[in-house]
């Protein structure tokens, strides 16, 4: 019992820190603007960087990060769970992906960032960060709990980040997000994915 109080302690600890961080990157968004010609700069030079390879690849690793495809991953893992009898974990999983996206919408709506390029949606926090750090954060904390096999178990959780941070780079890649859009949507999806292992918790016996 004191382990599993120490354990949500430590993920509120890290919502705390999510929180903060999050809210310091909105406020220089917000109220400096020199932040910008900083981003500017450094997505000039990321472009300029990753210009030698094949545009499709952002396209591709982009494209899956989109609300709608996402959708039959989260059915997946979903179903994956109801038949091992995780059903409150698979509902908490499909909400809190769902959460990070309707979320990060209403963040982009009040601060008003325009993209870096010509797009109808606003920038700041990106989207796609935001939610593909929930879900496949979600996952490798459930990859990390329940599967057995090692090698499987140390495979998924590496595949799972490192998916997270190409989602992040495809977005600067295409010239779509800032540096700071996708380090805030990252923290604001790892603060969702730390709020589902609390609840998760708390409601486990």
């Amino acid at each position: 019992m004191k382990n599993k109080e120490y354990g949500i302690a430590l993920n509120w600890n890290y919502v705390i820190v999510s929180v903060i961080v999050f809210a310091v990157l909105t406020l220089l968004v917000l109220y400096m603007p020199g932040l910008y010609t900083f981003d500017k700069n450094v997505l000039h030079s990321i472009r300029l960087a990753l210009s030698p390879y094949p545009g499709y690849i952002p396209v591709f690793v982009s494209e899956f990060g989109r609300a709608q495809h996402m959708l039959w991953p989260q059915i997946a893992a979903g179903s994956v769970l109801v038949s091992h009898k995780k059903y409150i974990k698979a509902f908490l999983l499909i909400f809190f992906t769902q959460a990070t996206y309707i979320v990060t919408g209403y963040i982009k709506n009040f601060v008003c960032r325009e993209r870096p390029c010509d797009y109808l949606e606003f920038s700041f926090p990106s989207g796609h960060s935001s939610t593909t750090m929930c879900f496949y954060g979600i996952l490798i904390y459930l990859v990390l709990h329940y599967v057995k096999n090692e090698f499987w178990r140390y495979f998924l959780s590496i595949l799972f980040g490192v998916w997270i941070l190409l989602v992040g780079v495809s977005r600067m890649w295409l010239g779509v997000h800032y540096l700071t859009d996708v380090i805030a949507g990252m923290f604001l999806g790892f603060m969702m994915v730390n709020l589902f292992i609390i609840v998760s918790k708390s409601l486990s016996k």
